[in-house]
């Protein structure tokens, strides 16, 4: 067993650098403030975020929280603070991870060729960060430059360090019932607002929601997008499913309403009018009924309800009419045909090392191509790229893209891996890999029409989901229990063999 008395000593120069820290900011306000009301409120403020701290660096799986909470509402924040809060967040968990692992540091996991290829994958995009390119990383069409190491922390980073993370940190199944519950919540509340923003707008909080939707008549949700909405709905939908059906101690009244809060979940979902939501939530659905575990008839019912629903309504849902359920859209269907003719011929101009990275909005003003004729020339002008591997095969190149794949292969593998081996009947078993290759499928069909880079919550909440199911898996079936041969038992059944050497004559 580990001692966590020198690793608590480390924690005192962390400790006095806060209490440092706070003393110098209350010392600021002692001196400035016209009034005690002021001195009140920032002392209320003070021991809020003291406490907050003292709880995220004492345990990781609080700073995740923390961490979801501030990218989930990172659009809602931002304007109230100096820097993003998710940053200081994302430093905190850090942070934490790293002094918990000083405390057991046998904890951390195996590293393998999946994460060697992450580190790969991660150094690329530093590596193109830094090198010289024609274009730069700008909107032309606005003069806005882009946050190259931004665009890599929310992109690259920070997904792949969650997946480490939720790898180690998630080791008993009341961890991974908090996660689970965590990641409903989140989506309920989506939900919310996704549903009030056409039935009651006036409750719907942030404001811009209602006020400047970015793609108007769409459930945006509190991430102003439609897709990003949708992903983190799915991932919602499920886990409520599985907490539903794998909490036998829940009371009958309060999985009626969590069941109530997945309808909710699947109605907002069709409300983003999006297409490539549509198609992941169906594919979703139909592996839920041919796989899950114990979580079938949540699935079954939401699929004959799709199935009634799109057959009742053929003529709306076959029309270009969004607002009427209408998956048609020429305008953005000659969008993507533009964009991937631009993708092919920057690829074919660059084709090793990429036009840089954050460059493709850039590509796609300077260079912009026409797929042909019958698609107009202007549609998709200056637009990031609409396909997520296309988008890193221009700006990274042949190699950047064959390390990406690498990533999504190997980790693809490990999930249907956990799949297979782990435990049914366990929350951190069978029905947790499910979801995790689930969301990872969902992640990869968004990805055909969107360049994923850009979005942070939904990404971390998939690499931590799959890291959590990987680590889960791996602690269910560790490998010296794969490798090593059971040694012979001596049997009670019959008197053990007498071993003669006389011969009958």
């Amino acid at each position: 067993m580990h001692s966590v008395r020198p690793a608590t000593q480390n924690l005192l120069p962390i400790g006095a650098a806060i209490v440092a820290s706070i003393s110098v900011a209350v010392a600021v306000v002692l001196a400035t403030s016209q009034g005690s009301a002021d001195l009140l409120a920032f002392a209320a403020l003070v021991l809020v975020a003291v406490a907050l701290i003292g709880l995220g660096l004492h345990s990781p799986r609080v700073a995740v929280v923390y961490l979801l909470f501030t990218t989930f509402f990172r659009l809602a924040l931002t304007p109230y603070f100096p820097v993003d809060p998710f940053l200081i967040a994302f430093a905190g968990l850090v942070t934490s991870y790293l002094i918990w692992l000083s405390v057991r540091p046998h904890a951390l996991p195996r590293l393998g060729w999946l994460e060697g290829f992450m580190v790969l994958y991660f150094l690329w995009n530093v590596y193109s960060m830094f090198a010289p390119h024609e274009l730069g990383a700008v909107y032309p069409l606005s003069g806005e430059t882009l946050s190259v190491y931004r665009f890599i922390l929310t992109g690259t980073l920070m997904p792949f360090t969650m997946y480490l993370i939720g790898r180690s940190i998630y080791d008993t199944e009341r961890a991974v019932r908090v996660l689970l519950w965590s990641v409903s919540v989140f989506s309920l509340y989506c939900a919310a607002v996704s549903i009030l923003q056409f039935r009651a707008p006036g409750l719907v909080w942030p404001r811009y929601i209602v006020e400047a939707p970015n793609w108007p008549g769409r459930a945006n949700g509190v991430f102003n997008q439609p897709v990003v909405n949708g992903l983190t709905l799915i991932a919602g939908f499920v886990a409520t499913l599985i907490l539903i059906e794998m909490s036998p101690r829940l009371p009958r009244w309060a999985k009626v309403v969590t069941g109530c809060s997945a309808a909710a979940m699947a109605y907002a979902i069709y409300l983003t009018h999006t297409r490539a939501i549509w198609l992941a939530f169906l594919v979703v659905v139909v592996v839920g009924v041919a796989f899950g575990h114990r979580i079938r008839r949540g699935f079954s019912v939401t699929l004959l309800v799709m199935v009634g629903g799109a057959l009742a309504n053929w003529t709306a849902f076959t029309s270009s009419d969004r607002s009427a359920g209408g998956v048609a859209s020429t305008n953005e269907v000659d969008d993507r045909l533009n964009s991937m003719a631009t993708s092919f011929w920057a690829a074919g101009r660059e084709p090793w090392f990429g036009w840089g990275i954050g460059r493709f909005t850039a590509v796609n003003t300077v260079h912009h191509q026409q797929y042909s004729q019958d698609v107009p020339w202007a549609r998709g002008y200056g637009i990031s790229s609409h396909f997520n591997e296309l988008g890193i095969l221009v700006e990274l190149g042949l190699v950047g893209l064959v390390l990406w794949l690498a990533v999504l292969v190997l980790l693809l593998v490990k999930l249907v891996r956990a799949v297979r081996v782990s435990p049914p009947d366990s929350l951190c078993g069978r029905n947790l890999a499910l979801l995790a290759a689930m969301m990872l499928g969902v992640l990869i069909i968004a990805g055909f029409t969107v360049d994923l880079r850009f979005f942070d919550f939904p990404t971390i909440l998939v690499y931590l989901l799959a890291g959590v199911a990987v680590g889960c898996a791996e602690r269910a079936n560790p490998p010296s229990a794969q490798t090593s041969t059971p040694a012979p038992t001596k049997s009670t059944d019959h008197p053990p063999m007498r071993v003669t050497t006389d011969v009958p004559t």
